[in-house]
């Protein structure tokens, strides 16, 4: 039996769905050297980061180029030393994708971005990670490939729009205990927005909230099955 890890895959890829932006790393088309620029971020239902750029900026000429990439999430505490808090770097090549699920995830997530993801010069591009190396203070550090941090999540893909349209419909009252008993916001007028298997976004106007499930499901019975019972929960 393999010794546990002091910072798991589901650890860091929850890190990464709760992330709104990142650092993201790409190499100057001119020289190579290597440029940072701040993102905003989403995940896709399997985990990998989801972005929406355009070709004016200097990181979408760089991809442009070389996909060779970086990307870094981080939770920095609010006080004390910055470097105390958790964070994960993925590693790996970006390409442009133009899949309606993705768009609708990484909407669901900005709801904001809106307003320019229909202009010409914008395109969602996602990373394919190779690995990630993930920090939560001293001791715990990791590299994890992208194989054990992303398991396959086909089944899950396949059922999330249906799921979203069953919830939203006939389990109004769930969600709106899941947004005031477990993320302390006003019940009321809230909606999921996505679901994948660690979690979902509820949305209400421009506010969004990230639920996060205990544990991961990758199937339909396990996701109607955890979703009643977070429910249950609420009422008790």
């Amino acid at each position: 039996m393999s010794e546990r890890r002091s910072f798991t895959a589901g650890e860091a890829r929850n890190l990464l769905r709760r992330a709104r932006t990142g650092t993201l790393g790409t190499l100057s088309g001119d020289d190579g050297t290597p440029y940072a620029s701040l993102v905003n971020v989403a995940t896709d239902v399997r985990g990998y980061p989801v972005i929406l750029v355009s070709t004016l900026a200097w990181h979408t000429r760089n991809l442009l180029a070389d996909p060779r990439a970086s990307l870094m999430v981080a939770e920095i505490p609010e006080q004390g030393d910055a470097l105390t808090g958790p964070r994960v770097t993925l590693m790996g090549r970006f390409a442009r994708v133009a899949d309606e699920q993705v768009r609708r995830r990484y909407l669901a997530r900005h709801p904001a971005a809106a307003l320019y993801a229909e202009f010409g010069d914008f395109s969602f591009w996602r990373l394919e990670p190779d690995r990630a190396h993930a920090v939560a203070g001293f001791g715990r550090i990791e590299t994890i490939g992208a194989d054990e941090m992303f398991p396959s999540a086909d089944d899950m893909a396949a059922l999330e729009e249906s799921a979203i349209a069953h919830m939203n419909e006939d389990h109004d009252e769930a969600i709106q205990l899941y947004a005031g008993r477990f993320l302390g916001a006003t019940p009321g007028g809230w909606k999921i927005a996505a679901l994948d298997p660690d979690g979902a976004d509820l949305r209400r106007g421009e506010e969004v909230l990230r639920l996060s499930f205990p544990l991961p499901v990758y199937g339909a019975g396990d996701l109607r099955s955890l979703l009643a019972g977070l429910a249950a929960d609420a009422r008790k």
